[in-house]
């Protein structure tokens, strides 16, 4: 999902608001994609205010592609990221210093994950793999389109 607001994240989420649950500080946003893949996103009261969030709206949910962290994906997910996505390895950019990865998960939406090229596990992950493409709900940033 690509929006006309000019942005250094990688992946992009168009979203419609499925939930909205008020604590002290912050508020928990559930949203669900146009394929129908939930996204969660922990966010200040203040900023659901200044957002006018609520059910039914739609919104643009962003993750840098360095907070995304894979899992292998031939057995459960184990972790406690609230966002997950299993999917196939599509492409794999490897770099002096970074690796680019990205996780097809419908033909619409791919998520983007960027790690250090020393991690040893790099050298068995290949195109085709399983994987998990894992985010807090922390690293998911609101904005309107």
């Amino acid at each position: 999902m690509t929006s006309g607001r000019g942005t250094s994240a990688r992946n992009a989420f168009f979203c419609k608001v499925s939930d909205i649950v008020t604590g002290d500080i912050q508020t928990r946003v559930e949203m669900i994609t146009m394929d129908g893949h939930p996204v969660v996103t922990v966010i200040t009261n203040d900023s659901v205010f200044r957002l006018e969030l609520v059910p039914g709206k739609w919104i643009v949910a962003e993750v840098k592609a360095p907070m995304v962290m894979l899992q292998d994906g031939t057995s459960t997910f184990k972790g406690c990221a609230e966002n997950r996505f299993k999917e196939t390895v599509t492409r794999i950019t490897r770099g002096k210093i970074n690796t680019e990865c990205i996780v097809k998960v419908s033909d619409t939406t791919h998520i983007c994950a960027v790690m250090s090229s020393s991690g040893t596990w790099l050298s068995r992950l290949r195109q085709g793999n399983q994987m998990w493409a894992i985010f807090s709900c922390f690293s998911v940033v609101l904005h309107l389109d």
